[in-house]
Parts: C-alpha cells; sequence; structure tokens
C-alpha cells in the first residue's frame, strides 16, 4: 500500500516536477526534497486537525442510535406495518447494543489517547507509512524520467513506435484520471463538509468527507452522504426545513460534481461506464484487498486501451479481413 501510493503520487506531480526544473533551471532532486517535506508535513497535520473532530462526530452520532431507531419505529415502519399489513420493526436493544459496542471497539482504537502499549503495532504501522510514503515518493520522483528511459530501453526496436503510442494513450487517459479525480474528490469534499456545517447538520464534518472521497464511485457518493445525512436529522423531522436543506445541497453538489468540476477537470469520459467502475472496484476488491481497491479503476483503464488497440489491429489482420 505504501509503494503503490507513493508512485502514484510521484506519477500525478511528475509533470510540474518536470516544468519547474526544464523552466526556471531548478535542481529536481530539491524539487522533490521539498515536495516529500510538504507530503510528510501534510500526512501528520491533517489527521491531527481532522482526527479528533471526527471522532467527536462519530461518538455522537452512536450515542444517538437508540433515538434515531425509535423514529424510524414510530414514524416510518409503523405507517408501512398500518398501510400493507406487515410487522417491520427494528430491536433497539439488540442493535443498540451491537452498534455502540462496535463503535466503541474502533473509537477506542483510533483514539490517539489511548494506551500505547496497547495499540502499539497499529501506531508503529501508521509512523512506517508516514515515513515511508514520502521517501519513496522522493526517490521515485526525483528519478523518474530515468526510471522511464530504464525501462524504455528493454523495448525492441522494431516495436518502440508501437509501445509508444500505446503508453501515449494509457498515461493521457490515466493522467486524466488520477490528477482530475484527486481534484474533484479534494473539491467536493470541501463543498459538503461546508455545505453541511452552514446548515447545521450532525457530524456534518465525517459525512461530508467521506460523500466528496467516495465521488469517484458513479452514485455511491451522494447517495450515502444523503442517506446519512436524512439518517443523522430524522430526529428533527418535523423540521422540513432541514431536510429540504440537505436535498438542496445533495442536488446542487451532484449537479455541480458531474456538469461542470469532473468534465473539467477530468476531461470527460475515461472510457468506462458506471457499472464497469463498480465492477472494477468490486472484483478487484475482492480479490486483492485494499490494495485491489486502490489499483482497480487504473488498471480497468489500462485495460480499455489495450483492448483498443487491440480491437484496432485485429481489424487490419489478414486474419479478419481476408475473404474465402
Amino acid at each position: 500500500v505504501p509503494f503503490i501510493i507513493a508512485l502514484t503520487l510521484s506519477y500525478i506531480i511528475n509533470p510540474l516536477v518536470s516544468k519547474l526544473h526544464n523552466k526556471f533551471k531548478i535542481n529536481r532532486i530539491l524539487i522533490s526534497f521539498l515536495i516529500s517535506i510538504t507530503t510528510f508535513i501534510l500526512f501528520i497535520s491533517i489527521p491531527l486537525l481532522l482526527l479528533p473532530e471526527v471522532l467527536i462526530q462519530i461518538k455522537n452520532f452512536t450515542l444517538n442510535i437508540p433515538t434515531i431507531i425509535s423514529v424510524l419505529n414510530n414514524k416510518l415502519l409503523n405507517v408501512v406495518n398500518n398501510n400493507y399489513g406487515t410487522s417491520f420493526i427494528l430491536d433497539s436493544d439488540n442493535i443498540k447494543t451491537s452498534f455502540v459496542q462496535n463503535m466503541d471497539t474502533m473509537y477506542n482504537s483510533v483514539n490517539l489517547f489511548s494506551p500505547i502499549a496497547h495499540h502499539g503495532m497499529m501506531l508503529l504501522e501508521l509512523l512506517i507509512y508516514i515515513i515511508l510514503i514520502p521517501f519513496i515518493m522522493f526517490y521515485s520522483t526525483a528519478n523518474f524520467d530515468k526510471l522511464i528511459l530504464y525501462f524504455d530501453s528493454f523495448v525492441p526496436k522494431r516495436y518502440t513506435k508501437i509501445i509508444h503510442h500505446i503508453i501515449f494513450d494509457v498515461d493521457k487517459l490515466l493522467a486524466a484520471y488520477l490528477r482530475g479525480q484527486i481534484s474533484v474528490m479534494i473539491i467536493m469534499s470541501i463543498y459538503y463538509v461546508t455545505s453541511l456545517n452552514i446548515i447545521g447538520i450532525k457530524s456534518a464534518t465525517i459525512i461530508g468527507i467521506t460523500t466528496g472521497t467516495l465521488v469517484f464511485i458513479p452514485y455511491l457518493g451522494i447517495l450515502t452522504g444523503l442517506l446519512v445525512s436524512v439518517i443523522a436529522e430524522i430526529t428533527n423531522i418535523v423540521d422540513t426545513h432541514t431536510l429540504i436543506w440537505i436535498f438542496v445541497v445533495f442536488i446542487v453538489g451532484h449537479l455541480l460534481e458531474g456538469g461542470i468540476i469532473t468534465p473539467y477537470l477530468v476531461g470527460g469520459r475515461i472510457g468506462l461506464n458506471p457499472i464497469m467502475i463498480i465492477f472494477a472496484l468490486m472484483a478487484f476488491g475482492k480479490l486483492f484487498g485494499l490494495v485491489g481497491v486502490l489499483l482497480a479503476l487504473p488498471l480497468a483503464t489500462i485495460a480499455t486501451v489495450l483492448l483498443h488497440h487491440l480491437k484496432d489491429y485485429y481489424l487490419k489482420s489478414s486474419y479478419y479481413m481476408d475473404e474465402i
């Protein structure tokens, strides 16, 4: 995971490093070092700034679970049961016990003030990641062009032109996705966190970050954020104005993300329709876990380019062209 993250970040920022190096004659190693130090500082400061607030909101949401279950039973399931003769009901005691225990466990496992001895391995692994990712990023960014030339030297001369053409297409599509989509995720996270806090939604920070982070999965981000926001506010369901504002925030966010931000930053489609994106994430995630999720869309994008070239080659081949 740290290698994948570091190499991906190196790939994303390499054009900026090359531009600064070529235009302003700044040493590439110096640029890479400054970027790596900045990444290291961000990796430390962002969790320290966000984690306490996120933990507080998770804890508050957990404590509000019994009230939410009671409202769902009395105002939603009661209406459904009366109209359709069903007997749906949420067992508040079991759900409360299970949910609170699980959330308390998660809360304690990431609580920075919990005993270090109890969570020593987790903290050690996190510390290694924080140090290792900027280190790998520095080395790979400083030597990015050399690495490309090294692997390029293995390509047989007769295939150099076609291989370069394929790599160029892969780079064009992959860069549009990675650089653009990460920018979209950051912008949409800021939008949802700000908007939900303005209208006074409980757990607005965690909901906003989650929604913005999940925008790369079609429809999942907005549906998750909308559902959790409504559930978080369901105890105040008598205040219809708040519910209306929740829908307004997510509708406007969806229109901004799909109609302006993503087309501008990502440059349109990456060659995969929403169903294929969801399939790639589920398939690679099932096969390879977290690593599979991280690599799913880049590998699917590369596969799309290769299949396109394979189709062109096949349609021009004598096997396809020759008639019996």
